[in-house]
């Protein structure tokens, strides 16, 4: 059976005979936002008569704030700059995640890789609406699952990249329960 797959928008491929290479950015514009105001927030917040102390004087309530405020846009500033990268060989799976560290690396076998498949992950909003990220999960070979990656913006994308390394692996694509359903 032959599938005609489209390459998504924010996806670079490179077909090779001995391997592909898939690369997506997790830029969204909401983090480049952000990125500029969780600092000035920080700012003003300390300089307000709301915190006791301020950068002169620093207050546990300073120090606290200064470090969430740092975490948090080390935080958003890589899911600004940084991509996914997926090395499929005739022998691994290899998934790296850069240049920001944030995100463990994984590394897999072929002989271990039994089955790919894509689920939907709901995140909940206020007023009962939800946003729905999608992941690729692997079913290795001694039956447990692991996600490969997660919050992967459409259902395309996760069936581009599963579709892509089964056929790159020869894996015959068979239904998972939990499966997001096939088109």
């Amino acid at each position: 059976m032959v599938r005609i797959v489209q390459i998504p928008k924010n996806m670079n491929l490179k077909e090779k005979t001995a391997s592909l290479e898939f690369e997506y950015s997790w830029f969204k514009i909401k983090y480049a936002f952000t990125l500029v105001l969780i600092p000035l927030f920080a700012y003003f917040l300390i300089k307000s008569d709301f915190i006791v102390g301020d950068f002169d004087h620093l207050t546990i309530p300073v120090i606290l704030l200064t470090f969430f405020s740092v975490a948090l846009t080390y935080y958003v500033l890589a899911k600004n700059i940084n991509t996914t990268k997926i090395l499929v060989t005739n022998h691994e799976v290899y998934v790296s995640h850069g240049p920001l560290p944030i995100v463990k690396n994984t590394l897999l076998r072929k002989e271990d890789i039994k089955q790919l498949y894509v689920t939907q992950h709901r995140i909940a909003h206020r007023y009962n609406l939800y946003a729905a990220t999608y992941q690729i999960n692997v079913i290795l070979s001694n039956n447990d699952v692991i996600t490969l990656v997660n919050s992967l913006e459409s259902p395309e994308l996760g069936r581009f990249i599963e579709n892509k390394i089964e056929d790159f692996l020869s894996i015959t694509d068979i239904d998972v329960e939990g499966e997001l359903a096939k088109n």
